[in-house]
């Protein structure tokens, strides 16, 4: 075999080498755009309103496309709300002696449980339970998304 072969053969070896690493690199690209997507938080933010009954009705929570892309994901979070009183129409403020602080509680995501309580500084019930505004799974009824502004 003269050298001209030699160095023929060697080139298809690397060649075929090449091709083959050229495939695996782009299967890896592929894999790794797909971990980024489905880790990457959406600019979606959320609001839930969960059916809470005629007591806590228009209990609602306005959330950042953070803790809605965390809490999809299925990260455990409590967050305070702005606050609630008995007027749909009215702003909540905590001078209002109908006031009430509201804490959601989520543990899971999406159709896993969810758990919404109400406090306030003049208000006492004498049964901890009727301070729960929902318990139960947080369902796709009660999210609308909307596009972060």
């Amino acid at each position: 075999m003269d050298e001209f072969q030699k160095i023929s053969l060697a080139l298809d070896e690397i060649n075929k080498s090449l091709k083959s690493q050229s495939i695996e690199i782009a299967e890896l690209r592929n894999q790794v755009q797909k971990l980024i997507q489905v880790n990457t938080p959406t600019s979606k933010c959320a609001e839930i309103e969960p059916d809470c009954g005629y007591e806590w009705m228009w209990v609602r929570i306005q959330l950042d496309a953070t803790t809605w892309s965390r809490i999809k994901s299925g990260e455990h979070l409590t967050v305070k709300g702005k606050g609630w009183i008995p007027d749909e129409t009215a702003t909540p403020d905590p001078k209002d002696e109908s006031f009430y602080w509201d804490y959601w509680q989520f543990n899971g995501g999406i159709n896993k449980p969810m758990k919404v309580t109400m406090e306030s500084l003049t208000d006492h019930f004498d049964e901890p339970e009727d301070l729960i505004a929902y318990e139960g799974p947080l369902r796709e009824e009660f999210i609308r998304e909307f596009d972060q502004d």
